[in-house]
């Protein structure tokens, strides 16, 4: 009688397994889904950097190109100026450049510049200057990771006169999110 029991209690564990399984892989594709939904609302929305960041002086840092040329070291505080932070290892980052790239002749009078906040330097600053539709320099003292707190890329701050207007925290990924971006861009002073 032992040995009939046995054939169906292994079944029976088969079932329950392949149903926990199903149950995990279900419930982790929808949380996965509700992450990607939270995420898409939270890009297209521009979340904005701290706000005692805002209406302050952008911080004095080393800024150095590509080719180990320091910076004019006015060359963020005159006028209206995007600064985009990235990274050569960013896939965000390259996403981001390929979609800046359709967008940098509708504000001519915004300039962009790209800044390396940290990776190995002038490595980073080489290699981004390439991809990146704009002049790119590296933080050489790294001034904007501790006074800013930039700790993930890419960031984009807006400055008039080198003073933090607006900033945008995160890439811009989705179509609405491309859209939100665009308008936040033209409503730049």
């Amino acid at each position: 009688m032992a040995k009939r029991w046995i054939p169906i209690a292994a079944v029976l564990l088969f079932l329950m397994a392949v149903f926990c399984s199903g149950f995990f892989f279900f419930y982790n594709r929808i949380q996965r889904s509700r992450a990607e939904s939270k995420a898409e609302t939270i890009e297209a929305t521009a979340p904005e950097p701290p706000k005692s960041l805002i209406n302050k002086p952008f911080p004095q840092a080393q800024l150095i190109d590509a080719s180990g040329s320091k910076a004019d070291d006015q060359i963020l505080k005159r006028g209206k100026v995007v600064v985009v932070f990235v990274t050569m290892d960013c896939d965000a980052c390259e996403t981001e450049s390929k979609f800046l790239q359709t967008v940098l002749d509708r504000r001519k009078d915004v300039a962009f510049y790209g800044i390396v906040p940290f990776g190995p330097r002038p490595e980073s600053a080489e290699a981004a200057a390439q991809k990146f539709p704009f002049k790119v320099f590296y933080d050489q003292n790294d001034s904007f990771v501790f006074s800013m707190g930039i700790n993930r890329v890419p960031v984009k701050v807006y400055l008039e006169d080198g003073i933090i207007k607006k900033g945008w925290i995160g890439a811009v990924q989705t179509d609405q999110g491309k859209t939100s971006f665009v308008n936040w861009l033209d409503s730049l002073q």
